[in-house]
């Protein structure tokens, strides 16, 4: 729990009763759930995300292509 409390207070999230209210741009943002798609990647490049929907086939196809980014070189049988 402390550790918590020190995370909220140094990164400026923690408040106390005699803080003063914060104040809000009022700017709003919206999104469309539907166009949310469920995404995976790893921590070493997170800005390489693969669909859900599409794992198999990127995975599938890593597995022959040449070894390298996203390649594992092996034989396609």
């Amino acid at each position: 729990m402390k550790l918590i409390e020190a995370y909220a207070k140094a990164s400026g999230f923690f408040r106390t009763h005699d803080a003063p209210d914060p104040t809000f741009s009022g700017d709003i943002i919206e999104l469309d759930l539907t166009t949310v798609v469920p995404c995976v990647s790893g921590p070493k490049r997170p800005h390489d995300r693969v669909t859900v929907a599409s794992m198999k086939t990127d995975f599938n196809s890593c597995l022959s292509a040449p070894i390298g980014f996203k390649g594992f070189g092996l034989p396609a049988d």
